[in-house]
């Protein structure tokens, strides 16, 4: 049977919004589409990330592909989470044809109070490609950052896109995204979500941009890094 064709099968039987991200083989080369094709400059500021011999923790993993490569980049150990358990059974399914260890996979609810993870802590904790439109637009962030920020006292790394049109992308109104965010957050008809997440974390940690920014709207989300 070729390498990937039970994965194929798998995959055939899941909501689109399970597959968010395109899976790829171990060279990168695309698998099975997603949702959103992997952009480049993004994989190469995320490696940046000094991951030598650290325990990390990769919230709304999908199908695994940042917790590969942090693996890849010298983590010690990732433990990556979703709370889809059949995408997860396809993670392990790539876990096996990689042959990689030091990758394990766990299926966990993080809005539940008492979930899996409740007072765990990791050298780095990732939030990558998981604050996305849904999220923005119900008002999910603060919560999500919150919970991320209590699995490491030491580093965190999260993608986000910059801006989101609320009309055009969130589907929205001002009025109603006032309920979630405060105005300074809400100019020109956008949500200013990488600012908004910055400014979360400012006060309790350094910050380190490591994707560059230009002046206007851009797609392609941005990485940050925060550290103490």
């Amino acid at each position: 049977m070729p390498r990937f064709e039970r994965l194929r099968e798998l995959v055939s039987g899941l909501d689109p919004e399970h597959v968010y991200r395109t899976i790829y083989d171990e060279n990168l080369c695309p698998v099975i589409n997603g949702t959103e094709p992997l952009d480049p400059q993004g994989l190469d500021d995320f490696r940046k990330v000094d991951f030598s011999g650290k325990n990390v923790v990769d919230l709304g993993c999908n199908f695994g592909f940042f917790a590969f490569e942090a693996r890849r980049l010298g983590a010690a150990s990732v433990l990556a989470v979703d709370r889809a358990e059949k995408v997860l059974e396809g993670a392990c399914m790539l876990k096996s044809i990689f042959d990689m260890d030091g990758v394990d996979f766990l299926a966990c609810d993080i809005e539940t109070p008492d979930n899996c993870l409740a007072g765990r802590t990791f050298d780095i904790a990732m939030l990558v490609e998981f604050i996305g439109k849904t999220f923005v637009r119900q008002g999910f962030i603060p919560a999500t950052l919150t919970f991320l920020e209590q699995l490491s006292r030491k580093e965190l790394v999260v993608s986000v896109q910059k801006t989101y049109m609320i009309r055009k992308e969130l589907g929205s109104t001002v009025e109603e995204m006032r309920r979630h965010y405060p105005e300074a957050y809400l100019q020109g008809g956008d949500v200013l979500v990488l600012d908004y997440v910055r400014d979360f974390f400012k006060d309790r940690w350094n910050i380190e941009m490591l994707s560059d920014l230009c002046d206007g709207y851009e797609k392609p989300r941005k990485f940050l890094r925060m550290y103490r």
